[in-house]
């Protein structure tokens, strides 16, 4: 062991170490939510209607079954934004009358074990008048459709504009407009590990430790302290090893909030484990939106301004702490990509539907963009009859820093010189022969090109401008030596499979002037 590189010119980060958060996972050691024992189980009881009247839930005799009449003085899920004409919708922890999607939870069913509280969720009766269901954000835009919240007249629950100074007068002189319209449907994010929830009572003290499967433990303790109306300092929240997390995981959901109530209630260990077609249903999804978008360039296939319409499918409630903004919002303030355009028209809504609720999901709205982007420019340089490439080399931010039509900063880049690499590690010019000469003898070569932009590093001032009323972005770190020599770090940044232990370790140790080991 290195007990000093300090000076010494020796540097960890970039170098090639082994992982060390690697050993315990890849050898089964890993510590997982799912693994925690526990004195009671749930079972949630979920709608299988997307829209209706909750007439009545029966339960059978002697079985222990929460509904939303138990949790009187618990406060419904209500995420805040500030701008955007946002509508705050709140979302009841347990349906209260209504059900909005199919997989709303409706009761929770508490049991010795898990098989047990699944038979008598199964035996758990629910009578729901069930009503006309939207899955469609155009069909909950039209005139006459119902109605999913009274709070947002419409269906439209935020509306974002922007437009910049001289956006008509260089759109009406343009030389040639192009327009796409793209359809990117619902995903779900599936991960390996569902949800999952574990809080344990503490007798001694009455406080609570809730080990669950959580991108944002500091945010989730905040979230649900809030909501049962309890002291902060009496939640502690861990998230163990996480078996993927992808944006999915870092929203509150009702279930956690009913299992650690339950814990508060019985004063013992109060357990739940998604199954898969839970996770499908009724854990958050993503992505659901329709895009139109036209370009106008001039008569060198210049990208002059851009004028888009995004309409956002966001589910049936809105999503804590980052909002149903979160898909619609990122596409409108990232739709000019990396190419240099400063006239820019856009509209963008969030539209309530009787679907599971949206939240983020790895990239959160930028691989629809660029799909819709990307092809926008296929299709100008068909229109103008140039390569594809050719396009783009006349198009892409080249000078930086570089400020959008959005007021994004873009730090120095290489979109220009990556596309090229491209070409020449493609050899274009030969594909384009081979290309000619397949197609004469009726075969098909394909070719494309994108280039794709991703901002990152988001600090509170990004969170801030959007209006949250909760504002990430901020950390803290706390470094100490022990008498040993040994170095502890303590960060609020989790780990989802990315090596951040390892990479912390890095850093540190060439700051500190230790060995990563140390």
């Amino acid at each position: 062991m290195t007990a000093h590189t300090k000076g010494s010119g020796l540097k960890w980060v970039g170098r090639a170490i082994r992982r060390v958060e690697d050993p315990a996972l890849i050898t089964g050691r890993g510590r997982f939510t799912a693994d925690l024992p526990a004195a009671h189980w749930l079972r949630f009881v979920r709608s299988p209607v997307a829209a209706g009247r909750l007439r009545r839930v029966a339960k059978p005799d002697g079985t222990f079954v929460v509904t939303a009449a138990d949790l009187a003085g618990v406060k419904p899920i209500l995420p805040m934004l500030h701008k955007f004409d946002y509508r705050p919708v709140a979302q009841p922890i347990l349906a209260d009358g209504v059900v909005r999607f199919v997989g709303e939870p409706v009761a929770a069913v508490v049991a010795a074990s898990p098989s047990e509280a699944e038979d008598i969720a199964d035996q758990v009766e629910l009578s729901i008048d069930a009503a006309a269901a939207l899955v469609d954000a155009r069909d909950a835009l039209g005139a006459g459709a119902p109605q999913i919240h009274v709070e947002a007249p419409g269906n439209v629950i935020l509306e974002g504009k922007a437009k910049t100074a001289g956006f008509d007068a260089v759109w009406n002189a343009a030389h040639k407009r192009v327009g796409v319209e793209i359809r990117s449907h619902r995903q779900n994010a599936t991960p390996m590990e569902g949800r999952a929830a574990h809080a344990a009572y503490d007798t001694a003290t009455g406080r609570i430790t809730l080990t669950c499967t959580t991108q944002m433990p500091h945010l989730m303790r905040t979230a649900i302290a809030d909501v049962l109306g309890m002291p902060e300092n009496d939640l502690r929240v861990i998230a163990p090893d996480v078996g993927g997390g992808f944006g999915q995981k870092m929203s509150l959901c009702a279930e956690y909030v009913v299992v650690v109530w339950l814990a508060r209630k019985l004063k013992s260990t109060v357990a739940w484990t998604e199954d898969r077609r839970e996770n499908l249903i009724a854990s958050f999804h993503a992505r659901d939106q329709y895009i139109t978008l036209e370009g106008a360039f001039d008569k060198d296939a210049r990208l002059l301004a851009l004028k888009t319409d995004i309409i956002s499918n966001v589910g049936a409630y809105s999503c804590f702490p980052t909002t149903s903004g979160v898909e619609p919002l990122m596409a409108m303030a990232e739709m000019p990509g990396p190419y240099d355009v400063q006239q820019y028209q856009c509209r963008a809504r969030g539209v309530l539907t009787n679907t599971c609720t949206m939240a983020a999901y790895r990239g959160v709205s930028r691989p629809i963009i660029t799909l819709t982007l990307e092809r926008l420019m296929d299709k100008a340089a068909a229109a103008f009859g140039i390569d594809p490439v050719d396009i783009r080399r006349r198009n892409l931010i080249g000078k930086f820093p570089y400020t959008s039509a959005m007021g994004l900063v873009f730090d120095e880049a290489s979109y220009q010189e990556t596309l090229e690499m491209a070409v020449r590690a493609a050899d274009l010019p030969a594909f384009r022969a081979r290309q000619k000469q397949a197609r004469q003898q009726g075969c098909h070569l394909g070719i494309g090109f994108a280039t794709f932009s991703e901002r990152t590093g988001y600090g509170s001032p990004a969170f801030a401008a959007r209006g949250m009323a909760i504002t990430p972005g901020w950390e803290t770190v706390i470094l100490s030596v022990d008498p040993s020599g040994f170095v502890e770090a303590r960060i609020g940044s989790s780990p989802h499979g990315q090596g951040l232990r390892t990479t912390l370790a890095q850093i540190i140790a060439d700051e500190i002037g230790v060995a990563p080991e140390q």
